[in-house]
C-alpha cells in the first residue's frame, strides 16, 4: 500500500503513519515540508521529488503537479488499458491520499493580514490532489480531516475500507475543497459591490431534522451558519421538549426583538408578532409591563429577554403557561425553577448585532433583501403641537417596534410599553381599531406608530377617538396635508420618519 501525504496541519499525522507502518509496512511519499516533519518524527518516508525527478519550484508553488503523481492517483484499476499505460510509464499506484490545505480562511480572518499573504495561502496542488483522489474514490481513500485518523486507522491496517466508506470520505473531501474555493471567491468579491446578492454568503451546516414543519404534514429541518456561535440556530436548549419549526420561528422573533432594545427588554411573541413588549431598568417590572400588552394572547407565548433571567421573573413564568423562554443567560436558581416545569423549552442564545440578509422563497426562485433593522432615523415635526420629551422617547420605542410586526402594523405605546397592537390587516383602519380595542382605557394619552403612511384621514380620526396624543408615521401620502389638519384640529402632535417599515 502506498500513501501520498501533504499536510499543512500536521497534528497527529506522524503517529498515525508510524502505527500503520509498524503493522503493514506502508510506503509513504510526501512533499518537502511534510517530508521533513515526518522524517524528524520517525516515519519512513520518501521525498516526492525523488518520484517525479523534478524539484519543488517557485518557492513551493509547484511541487505535486506531475503525471507520475496524478497518474498514480487517477488510474482506474478495473480498466486494463489504464493498468498497461501505468506499467509502461513506470508509474506506481497511490492508494491513500492524506492532504489538508494552506490556512487561507484563518489568514484572512486576522486583523493585520496583507493581501500578499492571502495570495500565498491559496493552495493549488493540494486542492488538485484532493479532488483527484476523491474522483477516484472507488480505488483511493482520501483523508482531509486529522480528526478522522483515529476513526479510520484500523480499517487501513486491515484493508477493510468499503467503497461506500471511501465514497463518504470523498464527499467530505469535495465539501472541504468547495468551502475552500468559496472562501477565496468571497475574498475577491469587490468591496464596493452594493447589490444585496453580495450579502448572500451563506455557509450552512445541517443541525437536525425536526418532528415536522409548520404543520404535521410538512417536513422540517434546521441548518446553522457554519462557524457561527450566535443566534437561535446555534442556541443551547437547557430544558423542555424538542423545539418545533414554529418554536424556532417564534423564538427567533422573541430573541431579535428583545435584543433590539436597550435596558431590560422583555418581548412576548405569538405567531412571530410581539403581543407584549416593554423596556425598563428593572427586569421584573419590564416583564409585568409586557404582560399588559395583551394578557389573553400572552398565554402560551414565547418570551424573550436581553439580560440574565432572574429568579423572581422565573417564578412568575412558572405560574402560567409559555412554550419557550429565550435569554442570554440564567441565574442558577432561576434555571432550576424553570426546570421544575418539564414542558417549557428553555433556550440560551448569544446575540450579535450583525444583520443578515432576508431570504424568501418564491415559485421559481428566491427574493433577497437587506435587513430592515435600521436605527438611524430622524423625526420631522409636521404639526403645530410639538411632542414632549416623554412622548419622544415613546415615539422612538414605538417606531422601532413597528419593524417586528406584520403589516399593516399599528402599535400603541405608553411609557416604553406596548399596550395595543393591530397586525396583518389588509387595511390600516382595521389595524388602528384592533390596537385601540386591545389597549382599552390605556390608549388615552398613548403614542401611536404606523409602519406606513395614512392614505386617508379616517385612521387618524379613529386614533383621536381612542385618545391618542401623538402619532409617528413615515408620511408620503398625497393626503398628508389632510392627515396633518386632523392632527392640528385635535391638538395632537405628529412626526414623519420618511421611512417605511413594511413586514410581510
Amino acid at each position: 500500500m502506498r500513501a501520498l501525504v501533504s499536510v499543512y496541519n500536521k497534528q497527529g499525522i506522524a503517529d498515525f503513519l508510524k502505527k500503520i507502518q509498524h503493522e503493514i509496512g506502508l510506503e509513504v511519499i510526501a512533499t518537502d515540508g511534510t517530508y521533513l516533519h515526518l522524517e524528524k518524527n520517525g516515519v519512513k518516508v520518501i521525498n516526492l521529488s525523488s518520484i517525479t525527478n523534478f524539484p519543488e519550484i517557485l518557492n513551493g508553488r509547484v511541487k505535486s503537479l506531475h503525471p507520475s503523481i496524478y497518474g498514480g492517483i487517477l488510474f482506474n484499476r478495473k480498466i486494463k488499458d489504464h493498468q498497461d499505460e501505468i506499467n509502461n510509464l513506470n508509474i506506481k499506484e497511490i492508494d491513500v491520499v492524506i492532504c489538508n490545505l494552506y490556512p487561507f480562511k484563518e489568514v484572512i480572518s486576522k486583523k493585520d493580514f496583507i493581501h500578499k499573504e492571502a495570495i500565498e495561502n491559496i493552495d493549488i496542488g493540494g486542492v488538485s490532489m484532493i479532488r483527484a483522489a476523491a474522483k477516484n474514490y472507488a480505488d483511493v481513500l482520501v483523508i482531509t480531516d486529522p480528526s478522522d485518523y483515529g476513526l479510520i486507522i484500523n480499517k487501513v491496517i486491515e484493508s477493510s475500507i468499503s467503497e461506500k466508506e471511501r465514497s463518504e470520505f470523498a464527499k467530505k473531501a469535495f465539501d472541504y475543497t468547495a468551502d475552500y474555493d468559496f472562501q477565496i471567491a468571497k475574498y475577491f468579491e469587490p468591496a464596493e459591490k452594493s447589490n444585496v446578492e453580495a450579502l448572500l454568503n451563506y455557509e450552512l451546516q445541517f443541525k437536525e431534522d425536526l418532528r415536522y414543519g409548520e404543520n404535521p404534514h410538512q417536513k422540517g429541518s434546521i441548518y446553522s451558519f457554519k462557524d457561527s456561535k450566535f443566534g437561535i440556530a446555534n442556541s443551547k436548549q437547557l430544558n423542555g421538549k424538542d423545539m418545533s419549526y414554529s418554536n424556532y420561528l417564534d423564538a427567533d422573533s422573541a430573541f431579535i426583538t428583545s435584543n433590539s432594545f436597550d435596558k431590560n427588554c422583555v418581548s412576548i411573541i405569538k405567531h412571530t408578532n410581539p403581543c407584549g413588549l416593554s423596556v425598563n431598568d428593572n427586569q421584573l417590572q419590564a416583564f409585568n409591563n409586557a404582560l399588559k400588552g395583551d394578557p389573553v394572547s400572552s398565554f402560551g407565548g414565547i418570551i424573550g429577554f436581553n439580560s440574565e433571567l432572574t429568579l423572581e421573573v422565573a417564578e412568575l413564568i412558572c405560574e402560567s403557561f409559555y412554550e419557550v423562554v429565550v435569554a442570554p443567560s440564567y441565574n442558577e436558581l432561576a434555571l432550576n425553577r424553570l426546570k421544575e416545569k418539564k414542558s417549557i423549552r428553555v433556550i440560551q442564545a448569544e446575540y450579535q448585532s450583525e444583520p443578515k440578509p432576508i431570504v424568501r422563497s418564491i415559485s421559481g426562485g428566491i427574493l433577497i433583501q437587506s435587513s430592515n433593522l435600521i436605527d438611524n432615523f430622524e423625526f420631522k415635526y409636521v404639526t403645530k403641537k410639538q411632542p414632549s420629551r416623554t412622548q419622544i422617547e415613546d415615539m422612538i420605542f414605538s417606531w422601532k417596534l413597528t419593524s417586528f410586526i406584520k403589516s399593516n402594523a399599528i402599535v400603541l405605546v405608553k411609557n416604553n410599553t406596548l399596550i395595543g397592537m393591530g397586525a396583518g390587516q389588509p387595511n390600516r383602519l382595521m389595524s388602528v381599531k384592533i390596537a385601540g380595542e386591545i389597549a382599552g382605557e390605556e390608549s388615552k394619552g398613548s403614542v401611536l406608530a404606523s409602519d406606513a403612511f395614512f392614505p386617508f384621514p379616517d385612521a387618524v380620526e379613529m386614533a383621536v377617538d381612542f385618545g391618542v396624543s401623538c402619532i409617528v408615521q413615515p408620511g408620503g401620502s398625497i393626503n398628508d396635508e389632510r392627515v396633518i389638519d386632523v392632527a392640528n384640529n385635535n391638538n395632537i402632535s405628529m412626526v414623519f420618519t420618511e421611512q417605511r417599515r413594511f413586514l410581510h
